[in-house]
């Protein structure tokens, strides 16, 4: 039996956590709501049942409000999956349980997924699953996603639904890619739909998220907005809006099934990574939302519900424990002072002489000496050529050993990254830092896809599709790519153990913080001048905080060290080879006396004298920062292999080498990030006008900084 299964329910409700638990795949999970925006497809067997899984974006309600809602609502009425599965997030009962009203209204066969049964455990609080169960209709499965529990007897109870439903092999005719994307705008939200109030420019002032079930930091408060409403104290018993649970993404081994070789061409059916952003996606003509009246009903119906099930053993009026952290956290005056802080001491551990700073040092001297040693013995003793030996040791032992000399710091900081993630700390910052971005022109929903854009350029490009209006997605998208990817990372460490050696740690963060700064600066700019508008609303959920689960968090960091090793060994490789080629070689293939007569030499001449005011106006700075259009590892691989330390030094000063810094990290990102801007922005002017902007403002800054520098008396 093949049965089609559609994951749906509230943003932080813990469904990429279950669809991880039943595919063992390792999709991107977090505790902050935002994470999914695409539809994501699974495979998994269990018996002779093949189950095909959708995990869509996580959303509130039906109603036509952002693009994850209108992604959910037309999967759900137009492709028809066979079965719902409505994860619950059952810390935050009344608040979910809109939205399974609401679903339950489609008519579709629907099982309910009670998840974070374990923290319902751990305070003490009563659920009366039989009697939830009569009430809503339906079958109720209690499940902990993040323990894998329940999560076996949850399949079982999909396939008996699917029988008892009368399913059969061949009823399900979910070809997905025959349905098309139109390329109109998104459709206008009806007036006062969902008991919002109308804002400037058609725009709604507020989500569709009744008070009573809202634990969601709307923008203008001081502090954290805490869920009151008829028969509540202004303090929940459960502090802020539950979220998933953090980053649990088990590997082989975990869960029910493996989607690995099995129904290949039924799970390409039904994936759309590549196809255009539903951004665009259309709304169905058929869907009606509910009037204010309707939606009061609804909300009036899970107030009900939940006060017949639920039992909690918290008086209302208790604060629990993240409550008592965001007074300190989330302080009016102290909350950016001490987000600063922590990412100030992230730095200075990652980059510190005794714990980064060291293991950096042991595989550089591994790599330059020890292994460059024995390789260049060996193929002595082999009697291989020169040119052989050159090449291995020059080339590719220079090229990949300066990138993965800094491994060691690069696995750090995505460590410290993923714990301030996971313990739900970063969507705490995006609800502070909206207030500052609310100045500029940006909505505090911009900061996701920027935090993302500290990891990796492409997937932060991509998150923008979350923004509600196509001026919003465009403006975060072009200053994202500000924000400094993983991959520059090992050229600020390259240049300040050479140049910095004392201060690595303060150095590198003054990367990241220019790097936000001119994003900022730049959001004035264009949405003053080509990006003019009003900001959508800013409504984010902040969940409890969590402590990480340790298999998980180097599960994740895993991915990510793996990530930069595969591409040290494969694209890195192939470009130290590419590389040593220009530069031992001329234009006629003849072997170079003078390295400036090579390729790379008489190339970079030609592009030396536009990069003198900033510095380095020397051919191999210039040829390692058209390699780094390809990858920005590459810049630290091209310097490797083109300067030896002892030239490094004489050629830069410390003054030169921090304007080199700042132009790797502001001009144009890699082409998998280009690619990706190109598919978001939906139009080549918008593209072309994006990388010409990051290379005017790259050269810009890094002028100032130069030329400044001189005139302060900078230049030793």
């Amino acid at each position: 039996m093949n049965i089609h299964l559609a994951l749906a329910g509230n943003p932080n409700c813990g469904k990429t956590t279950l669809f991880n638990r039943l595919t063992g795949t390792r999709q991107t999970t977090g505790n902050w709501p935002g994470v999914t925006v695409e539809k994501k497809v699974g495979v998994i067997r269990r018996g002779p049942n093949l189950f095909t899984l959708v995990d869509l974006p996580g959303i509130y309600s039906l109603s036509p409000y952002s693009i994850e809602e209108i992604v959910t609502r037309n999967y759900i009425l137009e492709d028809q999956p066979d079965v719902i599965v409505n994860i619950i997030d059952a810390s935050n009962l009344e608040r979910n349980l809109y939205l399974t009203l609401q679903l339950k209204k489609l008519g579709r066969p629907m099982i309910v997924a009670l998840n974070m049964m374990d923290e319902i455990e751990q305070r003490g609080d009563l659920l009366h699953l039989e009697r939830l169960e009569a009430l809503l209709g339906m079958p109720v499965v209690p499940i902990s996603a993040k323990l894998n529990q329940g999560i076996l007897e949850l399949i079982d109870a999909v396939r008996t639904l699917a029988i008892s439903i009368g399913h059969k092999d061949g009823d399900h005719h979910h070809i997905l890619s025959e349905r098309p994307f139109g390329n109109e705008a998104i459709p206008p939200v009806p007036a006062l739909g969902h008991g919002r109030e109308p804002g400037p420019a058609g725009q709604p002032l507020h989500h569709p998220i009744h008070p009573a079930a809202s634990p969601i930091h709307p923008r203008g408060k001081g502090k954290p907005a805490q869920p009151f409403g008829p028969g509540h104290k202004p303090h929940s018993p459960h502090g802020p809006g539950r979220g998933i649970g953090h980053g649990q993404g088990p590997g082989p081994g975990h869960g029910p099934g493996q989607g690995a070789g099995i129904g290949r061409a039924l799970q390409a059916e039904h994936d759309h990574t590549s196809d255009q952003p539903e951004t665009m996606a259309r709304l169905p003509l058929d869907f009606q939302p509910e009037s204010d009246e309707e939606t009061q009903i609804l909300y009036q119906e899970a107030a009900r519900i939940t006060r017949q099930v639920l039992e909690h053993r918290l008086h209302p009026a208790d604060l629990t424990r993240s409550d008592r952290i965001d007074q300190v956290l989330t302080h009016r005056i102290w909350a950016l002072p001490i987000f600063l802080l922590i990412l100030f001491l992230v730095f200075q551990l990652t980059f510190h002489e005794n714990l980064g700073g060291r293991l950096t040092g042991w595989l550089d001297l591994f790599f330059s000496e020890t292994l460059s040693g024995w390789v260049r013995t060996g193929l002595g003793l082999a009697g291989a050529s020169p040119w052989i030996s050159s090449l291995v040791v020059d080339g590719i032992i220079a090229g990949v050993g300066g990138v993965l000399t800094f491994l060691p710091q690069i696995a750090l900081l995505f460590m410290f990254l993923s714990v301030l993630e996971d313990t739900g700390y970063m969507a705490r910052a995006a609800f502070m830092v909206d207030k500052v971005f609310l100045k500029f022109g940006l909505s505090g929903r911009s900061f996701i896809p920027m935090l993302m854009g500290f990891g990796c350029t492409v997937p932060a490009i991509m998150a923008a599709r979350s923004l509600e209006n196509q001026r919003d997605r465009r403006l975060t998208i072009m200053i994202t790519p500000f924000m400094s990817c993983g991959a520059r990372m090992p050229i600020y460490a390259f240049f300040a153990a050479i140049f910095f050696p004392t201060h690595k740690g303060l150095v590198t963060f003054s990367m990241y913080v220019l790097g936000v700064i001119v994003a900022i600066l730049s959001a004035v700019l264009l949405s003053k001048t080509v990006l003019r508008g009003s900001e959508a609303p800013f409504i984010i959920e902040l969940p409890p905080y969590r402590l990480p689960d340790t298999k998980s968090l180097f599960l994740h960091i895993w991915d990510k060290v793996k990530d930069f090793m595969v591409r040290a060994g494969t694209l890195i490789f192939a470009m130290s080879v590419v590389i040593w080629i220009f530069r031992t070689f001329t234009l006629t293939f003849s072997v170079a006396t003078d390295s400036s007569q090579s390729i790379f030499g008489l190339l970079g001449s030609q592009i030396a004298p536009l990069l003198s005011p900033l510095g380095f106006g020397n051919w191999q700075s210039s040829v390692a920062l058209l390699t780094g259009l390809i990858a920005k590892e590459a810049v630290v691989a091209s310097l490797g292999i083109l300067f030896t330390p002892e030239q490094i030094a004489m050629t830069f000063t410390p003054l030169a080498a921090y304007a080199f810094m700042t132009f790797t990290l502001l001009y144009t990102p890699c082409v998998a990030a280009l690619g990706a801007l190109a598919r978001e922005m939906q139009s080549w002017r918008w593209t072309l006008a994006a990388i010409l902007y990051q290379i005017g403002v790259a050269y810009l800054i890094s002028l100032l900084i130069f030329q400044g520098g001189l005139l302060l008396g900078l230049a030793a």
